[in-house]
């Protein structure tokens, strides 16, 4: 019984984090108005239909729109990308991604980190970082959705089959299930 407890006592001092203190809510919210959470979350929230417009399934639904139409069209994807992005910004959708990010982030970090985080961020390198963060993200979006773009295209084209037949195998027995084309 004694060489168990040892072993569990050696275990868990190798394991980082293992009797490490959870975060609080409190702390985490404290965290969060030091990054300025809510001002990122509006910035992102901005940008984001102007972002998705670059989707290949919007994209693809674009292509077949004649040039001379093209502004207006791209005025009425975005209005309505910007409208099914309302939910997350109206006052529920932000208390529920708040919620979802506090919940998130004590699952994650202990006590200890996120006062480290928020000691950091109070600091003014920290803060720097902070105000930075949007232009980050405006640096980073475009090139990121270009790249989930090309890697969507070539796993389609390169490996989609090859799964499609196997799960038709799995559901049917065949490569090719009868109800399906």
């Amino acid at each position: 019984m004694k060489n168990k407890w040892i072993l569990a006592a050696v275990m868990c001092a190798a394991v980082p984090g293992a009797w490490a203190a959870p975060a609080s809510k409190v702390s985490v919210e404290r965290l969060f108005e030091v990054q300025g959470f809510d001002k990122l979350m509006d910035d992102t929230n901005k940008k984001m239909p102007e972002t998705m417009m670059d989707l290949p399934a919007i994209q693809s639904k674009l292509a077949g729109v004649p040039a001379d139409k093209q502004t207006a069209v791209r005025k009425v994807v975005t209005r309505y990308l910007t409208e099914s992005l309302q939910s997350m910004t109206d006052k529920k959708g932000r208390k529920e991604l708040r919620d979802l990010s506090i919940a998130a982030t004590q699952k994650v970090y202990t006590q200890e980190e996120v006062d480290a985080l928020t000691k950091f961020y109070e600091s003014p390198t920290g803060r720097s970082i902070m105000a930075k963060m949007p232009q980050y993200l405006d640096a980073i979006m475009q090139p990121m959705m270009a790249m989930m773009q090309k890697n969507m295209q070539a796993f389609r084209q390169q490996k989609e089959p090859a799964m499609n037949r196997e799960i038709n195998r799995i559901i049917c027995g065949k490569d090719v299930c009868p109800n399906k084309k």
